[in-house]
């Protein structure tokens, strides 16, 4: 954005502003310096103490993975393409599609994008805060539906965003008037213990293992796979799978790829069995 004009550079940092919004991964800290950053190029500044880039605002929904920031340029992209088609519809039209559940899905589907693009999640989250879950991932939505027995990972693999909605819905209702006095969410316990964190045996006993899935991983699934295919590669999964169970071993917590927890013999889950 450095030759942009000064209106252009501001207008990407607002649009930066509302990307960076619902991840909660990023530090409020690191979000307003990458705001005023970009809003600097235009010769002025934003105040430190503006309202909009307080802790409370900056502060993030739920997590965003590591798939997101790796294609944050991606997901800009797909902003930038939201925001001119919206601009170029009138008032009314406007408010129809970030109001009405319905006409928000003939929307956003009507407008093309490259890949999954985690930001549709997240700005239907913030449309509809009653009716879709702090979820910026398919993957975990159909983890959790798995794991409350909604219906088998086969089943729910290609089902829509809309499919995934109502069925969380329908979960969330059961288990709401199972529990009406408590504030339930997914990411918090009692159940996040259901579904988000996995048990796996190891000499000294059982550890937690986090395998993320964020559905942008598999953009780079065919690339991923053909580096797996070399001896190098191979060499380089072997080595870290190792690292995986010396770590479970000492008792750590254990971050795996999935990419490399699915796609090699020699897998964290391997070694541990």
């Amino acid at each position: 954005m450095q030759g942009a004009s000064a209106a252009a550079q501001q207008l990407v940092a607002e649009m930066l502003w509302a990307l960076l919004l619902f991840p909660s991964n990023i530090r409020p800290k690191t979000k307003r310096q990458q705001v005023r950053d970009i809003w600097a190029l235009s010769g002025q500044q934003v105040a430190e103490n503006h309202p909009d880039l307080s802790g409370d605002v900056l502060i993030g929904v739920g997590s965003g993975g590591p798939g997101f920031n790796t294609y944050r340029p991606n997901e800009l992209t797909f902003l930038i393409v939201l925001v001119r088609d919206l601009k170029q519809r009138n008032e009314s039209e406007r408010r129809n599609v970030l109001t009405d559940y319905d006409a928000f899905f003939d929307w956003v589907n009507s407008v093309p994008r490259e890949g999954y693009r985690q930001f549709r999640h997240m700005l239907r989250f913030f449309a509809f805060p009653d009716r879709v879950e702090r979820i910026s991932s398919n993957a975990d939505r159909r983890k959790i539906l798995e794991a409350f027995d909604v219906a088998s990972s086969r089943e729910i693999r290609n089902w829509s965003d809309r499919a995934l909605d109502d069925a969380l819905m329908a979960l969330r209702t059961r288990l709401q008037g199972n529990q009406p006095t408590d504030v339930l969410d997914f990411y918090e316990p009692p159940l996040k213990e259901r579904w988000l964190d996995r048990k796996v045996r190891t000499p000294s006993g059982e550890v937690t293992v986090v395998v993320p899935e964020d559905d942008d991983e598999q953009e780079s699934k065919n690339s991923t796979d053909e580096k797996i295919k070399s001896p190098q590669a191979r060499q380089s999964i072997q080595v870290q799978s190792k690292l995986a169970e010396i770590g479970a071993i000492m008792g750590f917590k254990i971050w795996i790829p999935s990419r490399m927890r699915k796609k090699d013999p020699f897998s964290f889950e391997y070694h541990v069995k």
